[in-house]
C-alpha cells in the first residue's frame, strides 16, 4: 500500500493498527485485480479474472483471491457483493477501451472505484443509507486517475475520455496530435469538474463514519482532488507528465481537510465498531 497507493498510503496512518491492517488486506485484493488486469495478456487476464469472480460464489473456493475476499466480508455480503462487481468490471476492461458516453463512464467509475467505497463501509460496519456517498468519493477519485493518466492509458489502447467530449482513437492522443491534445483538454476539464461536484456530494456522508476512519477518508480524499489543481495549473494539458502533488502539498491538503471538518464540529453518526473478520 506504501508502494502503490501514495495519496491513500498515509491517510491510512490516522487508522488504528487493526483498521490500517483490514484495510491493507482491502487494498492487497483489489491491487491483485487491477494488477491482473494490466500485467497479463488481454484473454488470460479475462479468463484468471473469470475464475475469480465465480469462485466467489463458492464458500469451499481454494482460489487464493476468492478465498481472501470471503474471509474479509465474511458476514458482510454487501462487500462481498461490490468486490464481485469490481472483479466483473476490471474482467470487461481487459482488452481495448473506448467509453462512448458519460453514462458509460459513470458506470465503469462506479464499477471499479465506488465498490471500493461500498467494500470499506461494508467492513466497518456503516449504514446501508451512506454507501452512496463513499461510492461517489470513490468514483471521484476514478475520475481524477483517468483525468491524470489520459496519455499513459491511450500508450495502451484505451480511451476512458468519453467520446462525445474526445472522439479521438488512443494513437491520436498517443501520438500527441494537436485536434486529439485539444479535445483531451478540453474533455478533462469537464470530467475534473464532474469529479469536485462528486467529492462535495460524497464528504456529505462523512459524518457516518467512525472518528478515525473519517479523518482517514477527508484526507485521502484531499489529496487526491489535489491532482486535479495540479492538472487545472497546467491548463488540464495531458501531455505534460504525470500530475503528482508533492508531499508538502500532500500534508497542506491532508490537515487543511482536518481542519475543516473540526471547524463545522462534525459527530459521528454511527457508532465506532471493530469487528473481527
Amino acid at each position: 500500500m506504501a508502494h502503490h497507493a501514495r495519496s491513500f498510503s498515509p491517510a491510512a496512518r490516522l487508522l488504528s493498527k487493526r483498521d490500517r491492517e483490514r484495510v491493507a488486506r482491502l487494498y492487497a485484493i483489489c491491487r491483485t485485480v487491477d494488477d491482473i488486469a494490466d500485467d497479463w495478456a488481454g484473454p488470460a487476464a479475462a479468463a484468471r479474472l473469470g475464475v475469480i469472480h465465480q469462485e466467489l460464489r463458492n464458500p469451499q473456493t481454494t482460489d487464493p483471491v476468492a478465498a481472501e475476499a470471503r474471509a474479509l466480508f465474511s458476514g458482510r455480503a454487501t462487500g462481498l457483493s461490490a468486490f464481485e462487481e469490481l472483479v466483473r468490471t476490471v474482467k470487461d476492461d481487459t482488452g481495448t477501451v473506448l467509453v462512448k458516453d458519460m453514462d458509460d463512464l459513470r458506470r465503469y467509475a462506479h464499477g471499479v472505484a465506488g465498490t471500493v467505497g461500498i467494500m470499506v463501509c461494508a467492513l466497518f460496519d456503516i449504514p446501508v443509507q451512506w454507501h452512496g456517498h463513499a461510492a461517489q468519493l470513490g468514483a471521484a477519485m476514478q475520475l481524477t486517475n483517468i483525468c491524470r493518466d489520459v496519455c499513459e492509458d491511450a500508450r495502451d489502447g484505451r480511451r476512458y475520455l468519453p467520446a462525445t467530449l474526445c472522439p479521438h482513437a488512443p494513437v491520436e492522443i498517443a501520438a500527441g496530435r494537436d485536434a486529439a491534445l485539444a479535445d483531451a483538454r478540453g474533455a478533462i476539464g469537464e470530467l475534473l469538474t464532474v469529479a469536485d461536484h462528486l467529492y462535495a456530494s460524497g464528504r456529505t456522508g462523512l459524518p457516518a463514519l467512525p472518528l478515525r476512519l473519517r479523518l482517514a477518508v477527508a484526507a485521502a480524499a484531499a489529496m487526491y482532488q489535489g491532482i486535479g489543481e495540479v492538472l487545472r495549473r497546467r491548463d488540464c494539458a495531458p501531455d505534460q507528465g504525470r500530475a503528482m502533488v508533492s508531499p508538502r502539498r500532500k500534508t497542506i491538503l491532508a490537515l487543511t481537510a482536518l481542519l475543516g471538518l473540526a471547524r463545522v464540529g462534525q459527530k459521528p453518526r454511527a457508532k465506532e465498531q471493530h469487528v473481527e473478520t
